[in-house]
């Protein structure tokens, strides 16, 4: 099966170096590629036969839209679709657990991801983290866009836990795929004023946030020419972070996978 991985970002050039090396990294990289949807004015680019660059510079739209159009640019003859964040860290194996765990499932995640507080501090946790989901393509393309106004991502992640379509694996610590907090860039569901979310947002409110994030986004580099980012750092900090809530052989394993 082939993969196709979505990553959108804004400008951000640091965040989308390490997303662009996680994805280097990926022990199943030769049924991948991976999509850059840059919207920053400062074009980013990187040459390599699996990774694609798109710059564009569209209106301001809530997350939704631009996922969309992410899938819009997505290779035609892609099986599956993963949303590749790029404040996030993707462990070498998670694409080899997509393969392998989607099986007939139109949607695909673990069922327990890490969390990690200022690259520091790991933990694990049942969460919808949409982060390390694996969509069947052609499911994923027919999923409509109206529903659920107020939740500020792609619907299909409500649509599908909602209908009972998404199959869950508890990996425990071999879990893959690691959602960062308080990591120097700011999430964009952070937007927003206290107790503006208790009704959900609207869609005018996503669009507003939207702005505001990107108007703080502007980590870009002259020329904007992405460099791979060395990942030995945080996978050391990861194997420190995880050491005393996992067993020495599960912790063992971890280090034997990643060799830092």
């Amino acid at each position: 099966m082939k993969i196709d991985c979505l990553m959108g970002t804004y400008g951000r050039h640091a965040l989308a170096s390490e997303a662009l090396a996680c994805f280097l990294q990926q022990s199943a990289i030769s049924q991948a590629t991976l999509l850059i949807y840059n919207q920053h004015p400062v074009a980013l680019n990187f040459e390599h036969p699996r990774v694609r660059i798109v710059n564009e510079a569209p209106p301001t739209g809530s997350l939704r839209f631009i996922r969309r159009r992410m899938l819009d640019l997505a290779d035609p003859l892609a099986d599956l679709i993963h949303f590749w964040d790029d404040d996030d860290l993707y462990l070498p194996w998670h694409l080899e657990d997509c393969l392998q765990h989607i099986n007939t499932s139109v949607a695909w995640k673990p069922t327990s991801c890490w969390m990690s507080e200022q690259n520091v501090t790991f933990s694990r946790h049942k969460n919808t983290f949409e982060g390390s989901w694996v969509f069947r393509a052609d499911y994923l393309r027919v999923a409509p866009l109206h529903t659920h106004p107020t939740y500020t991502d792609h619907p299909v992640f409500r649509q599908t836990v909602e209908a009972g379509l998404l199959t869950t694996t508890e990996l425990g610590a071999a879990t893959s795929y690691i959602y960062r907090w308080a990591n120097g860039g700011e999430h964009l569901s952070a937007i927003g004023q206290v107790g503006e979310t208790q009704g959900g947002k609207t869609e005018d409110v996503q669009r507003r946030d939207i702005r505001v994030w990107r108007s703080r986004s502007n980590d870009v580099r002259a020329g904007g020419r992405l460099v791979p980012t060395d990942l030995a750092p945080r996978w050391l900090a990861y194997l420190d972070g995880i050491r005393a809530s996992v067993s020495y052989e599960e912790w063992e394993r971890n280090r034997e996978w990643l060799d830092p």
